[in-house]
């Protein structure tokens, strides 16, 4: 008798073995599972910290030249500098847009690879991403048509745009591709008296717009700093 409850307990104890043996396998892959996730998510938002560091900055210089436009306006001294007019015409549609990249982010997210991650407030966090980078994309919207339909036609009919190809360089031609015009053109700004006002709120509405891309940017940054704090945290464990 004594040997067969011997015999008994062995197998009972070698099934929980097993079992043991099983959980840990299984925590290991998960593990792993856990680790790829997190490593993958830190390479993209490390890119996108960079990509946006990049847009606010050059967004920035934007906020900066409509300023200064408005410094002239009130001064009366459009006429004055002339190039310097042009140039500042060329920084205020020069705007940039981030572009977030979203592959690894989105893909865990929607196909419920959410529950991998053990971190309940990274989860939730990584819930809100996409969220905010959609509400991001009407203020871009928003100030990229106001440029379009309201600013650009003023500014047609009273200044010689095309002086703008004197100084163009566009970032993503490494390789100097682009032909621009050699000379200034012959025609002169024409802004009468009673312009200066609507003028100076065209350029007073661009840059209202503008503040709320700028304002998402920093968010943004602030947002993926957070974040990627949190994933460093979740891998030094």
């Amino acid at each position: 008798m004594l040997y067969a409850l011997g015999e008994i307990l062995l197998v009972v104890i070698g099934i929980l073995l097993a079992l043991q043996i099983d959980n840990w396998n299984q925590q290991r892959i998960e593990d792993s599972e856990e680790v790829e996730l997190l490593t993958a998510l830190k390479g993209e938002f490390l890119n996108n910290l960079d990509v946006l560091d990049e847009s606010i900055q050059a967004n920035k210089e934007v906020t900066e030249s409509c300023f200064k436009l408005t410094q002239l306006i009130r001064a009366d001294s459009l006429s004055e500098v002339p190039e310097l007019v042009d140039q500042l015409l060329v920084n205020i549609g020069d705007f940039y847009s981030f572009d977030a990249r979203t592959g690894i982010s989105g893909e865990i997210v929607n196909s419920g690879k959410l529950a991998i991650l053990k971190n309940d407030a990274l989860r939730e966090q990584l819930g809100n991403w996409l969220t905010i980078i959609e509400d991001s994309n009407q203020d871009i919207l928003f100030r990229s048509d106001n440029y379009t339909i309201n600013l650009m036609p003023f500014l047609m009919k009273r200044f010689p745009l095309a002086n703008g190809e004197l100084t163009k360089k566009l970032d993503f031609d490494r390789n100097n591709y682009l032909e621009t015009y050699q000379e200034a053109s012959p025609f002169q700004f024409d802004l009468p008296k009673e312009d200066f006002m609507e003028f100076e709120n065209q350029i007073w509405h661009h840059k209202h717009n503008h503040d709320y891309v700028v304002i998402n940017e920093l968010n943004l940054k602030d947002f993926i700093k957070s974040t990627l704090q949190m994933i460093e945290g979740e891998l030094s464990k």
